[in-house]
């Protein structure tokens, strides 16, 4: 069982980390100018923020196909054959399905779709904080859901995805920031999500 200190780190991490992957700079930086200095400083890859930079190297990494492209949809590291696409979209369907039981519109206010991996660390990260809320509002049972709900979504949805990323943007990452970033994101989600059931 997580304390409501881990909650609220894991909390930050998957905001900060939602920022990142739908490269929302200013809302990086706000959460960023937010933090102690020393915080900032466990953030292995933020000493290589340089914003002008990353910009670029975002739109070369997750939107603009060619030599750099990573695709952030975790669909796109499926296999090809019929059976598979198929597996894909009636996974596509179920990821809907839990967003809309869950009253969780973001991808579709973000024009994005849900398998994008900035959609499903947002849920995550929304997930978290209605749990954080109902746990100071003593609602233990809605918690455990919202807790339980966050697990399936890692598992389920997430994990082999990532560990596909992992494998494909060693090949295609350049740059110090998202060179660092990738691996403290898979890493960091592994921890959260495989160790704290």
């Amino acid at each position: 069982m997580l304390t409501i200190e881990e909650r609220n780190g894991q909390l930050l991490l998957t905001q900060l980390f939602t920022h990142i992957w739908f490269g929302e700079w200013d809302h990086y930086e706000k959460v960023l100018n937010q933090l102690p200095d020393e915080l900032k400083e466990s953030f292995p890859f933020h000493p290589y923020y340089n914003r002008e930079d990353f910009e670029l190297w975002y739109e070369n990494y997750f939107s603009i196909p060619g030599v750099y492209f990573i695709p952030p949809y975790v669909s796109s590291y499926t296999e090809k054959t019929e059976e598979a696409i198929d597996r894909s979209r009636q996974d596509l369907l179920c990821l809907i399905g839990k967003f809309e039981e869950m009253g969780f519109y973001y991808p579709i206010e973000k024009g994005e779709f849900p398998d994008h991996i900035g959609s499903l660390t947002a849920f995550l990260s929304a997930a978290a904080t209605e749990e954080i809320k109902a746990e100071q509002e003593g609602n233990t049972e809605l918690a455990r859901q919202l807790r339980n709900a966050q697990l399936d979504m890692y598992q389920s949805h997430m994990k082999q995805g990532l560990k596909k990323v992992a494998r494909h943007s060693k090949r295609k990452l350049e740059d110090p920031f998202f060179s660092v970033f990738i691996p403290y994101y898979l890493d960091t989600m592994k921890e959260l999500f495989d160790t704290h059931k």
